[in-house]
């Protein structure tokens, strides 16, 4: 399947929301909700404002996975952007649960990374994932991240507790 990035724009809020709505039982159980509020129209545009503000300022690099007839397959993130003296930043990304297993999450960091690669000489990227979400450890692994901590139960999912799992790529 054929994918492709675009920056995240207001022009996606329809389609954003209805993505995150259709697949939020899905993430919800691989990462903490993000509460009922981001589900309702109007408070996800307020959200989303947010994120494209700090997109704007530098601060965040926010992207929509999507295939070659635009459908949202998933989203993928760079928050807690820092560029000087060299890039640091925080990872994300969630695939819509019909889209799994086709290679689409790490086919999206390789894009991603290999952007990053040439526009920075020195950099750090950390990821997070949970104790039980072995898909996401194996991207991050193949994509050459490596697991530098883990947080003691910091997640809970469906009153279950499960430990962070950090993992950390530099050049």
């Amino acid at each position: 399947m054929e994918i492709k990035l675009e920056s995240l724009t207001i022009e996606h809020a329809k389609p954003l929301w209805q993505f995150e709505r259709e697949n939020r039982s899905f993430f919800e159980t691989m990462v903490p909700s993000r509460g009922d509020d981001y589900y309702i129209y109007n408070k996800f545009i307020q959200f989303l404002q947010e994120l494209l503000k700090e997109q704007e300022r530098g601060e965040g690099q926010y992207y929509l996975i999507v295939n070659s007839q635009n459908t949202i397959l998933g989203r993928i993130n760079l928050f807690n952007v820092l560029e000087n003296p060299s890039f640091s930043a925080e990872i994300g990304y969630r695939i819509g649960e019909p889209y799994l297993f086709k290679g689409i999450a790490s086919r999206s960091i390789e894009m991603v990374m290999k952007h990053l690669n040439k526009k920075y000489k020195k950099m750090e990227v950390i990821a997070k994932t949970t104790s039980h979400n072995y898909g996401s450890q194996k991207i991050l692994e193949k994509n050459g991240f490596r697991l530098t901590e883990i947080e003691k139960d910091g997640a809970t999912l469906n009153l279950e507790l499960y430990d962070f799992l950090y993992y950390t790529w530099s050049n």
